[in-house]
């Protein structure tokens, strides 16, 4: 690829979790008793095809404006390969050739190495809220260097709120005239005296 580097391109992507817990290296605590942190919103952390989707799109523009053909270096990992993941991996075999890892060896995917580095700095502290962690989050990358750090800041406002899922429009708690699919165990708080 060095020899004919206007035709080519090498391109290494990966996936991790950022979760809002803070990492505890070292701490002072009591003796027999577990360390605890308050964390700002909720810990959920998945890798989801849709974001790998918007990648491949960051890569269509790549394409277009360059006109290169792009090597692209993928793990196993579940993102990469659904059956949405492999659909859009096939629309653009045209120009993009991927080069899978082997299962279970990070070592030879430099991203590893820069998702290391960003857990370190980022999940060292406490952030006060989950805009805060969000652009901890930017400013390490910027820190690590790269072009596409725009892609990151499509964090919804229902993430930063505190909500693990988007919401339905629903009113919070159970349907009126809801009905179960098994009986529930009626829990008494006063039993009947022992005669």
């Amino acid at each position: 690829m060095q020899a004919a580097a206007d035709e080519y391109e090498l391109h290494y992507q990966d996936e991790t979790h950022l979760e809002t817990n803070p990492y505890l290296t070292r701490v002072w605590h009591k003796i027999g008793t577990q360390p605890t942190v308050p964390a700002a919103g909720t810990n959920c952390a998945a890798q989801v095809s849709a974001a790998f989707r918007v990648y491949l799109e960051a890569l269509d523009v790549r394409h277009a404006a360059t006109g290169r053909k792009i090597f692209l270096v993928l793990d196993n990992g579940p993102c990469h390969t659904s059956k949405d993941s492999r659909a859009a991996l096939r629309e653009r075999a045209a120009w993009l050739h991927v080069i899978w890892l082997a299962p279970y060896c990070p070592n030879l995917n430099k991203k590893e190495r820069e998702w290391r580095t960003l857990k370190r700095d980022v999940r060292g502290h406490l952030a006060r809220s989950l805009r805060a962690f969000a652009d901890e989050i930017l400013a390490g990358l910027h820190r690590l260097g790269g072009e596409r750090c725009d892609l990151v800041d499509r964090v919804p406002q229902w993430f930063l709120d505190g909500h693990r899922h988007p919401p339905t429009g629903r009113k919070p708690g159970r349907p009126h005239g809801a009905k179960d699919s098994y009986k529930r165990t009626v829990r008494r708080k006063k039993l009947a005296a022992v005669t």
